[in-house]
Formats: structure tokens, C-alpha cells, sequence
């Protein structure tokens, strides 16, 4: 199977266990290795995170993710 973004994401705030910025979550990927799990990084993943994320709140039918503030963009699970 595939590891994505969205893996990516749900796996860091699974074993943070608190609402955080992707830049956070993308820090915390990269010093516990889960970043080597990706297929492909690009220049900015960051940005590649927050468009695989803010797709997945608007399109999926079972939404892991909520955002819990705007200024500056937290996340956490949402179940």
C-alpha cells in the first residue's frame, strides 16, 4: 500500500495526540522518519500537505481530519 500525505499526517497526530500546524506535523514526520515513508517529496511539502489536506475535508465521505483554527491552520483527528 501506498503511503501518502494524508498517512503522513494522521500518523504524526496520532502519536502527538494534540491539535498542530502542518509545519509542525511535517517537522515532527521528518525527525521520527515518517517522511522516508513517502514515495516522493517535492520542494515545498508543506504546501503539498495542506492541498492533500484541505481536499480531503471538502471531499471525503468519512473526514479524518478537522481544523481547529484559522490564523495560524491547526488540525487534529476528528474522531
Amino acid at each position: 500500500m501506498r503511503y501518502t500525505y494524508l498517512d503522513l499526517i494522521e500518523e504524526v497526530l496520532r502519536t502527538e495526540k494534540h491539535e498542530m500546524t502542518l509545519g509542525d506535523i511535517w517537522k515532527i514526520a521528518e525527525q521520527k522518519g515518517y517522511s522516508k515513508k513517502l514515495i516522493s517529496i517535492g520542494k515545498t511539502p508543506v504546501n503539498t500537505m495542506n492541498a492533500c489536506i484541505r481536499k480531503h475535508i471538502e471531499n471525503a465521505k468519512n473526514v479524518k481530519f478537522k481544523q481547529t483554527s484559522k490564523n495560524p491552520a491547526m488540525y487534529y483527528l476528528n474522531n
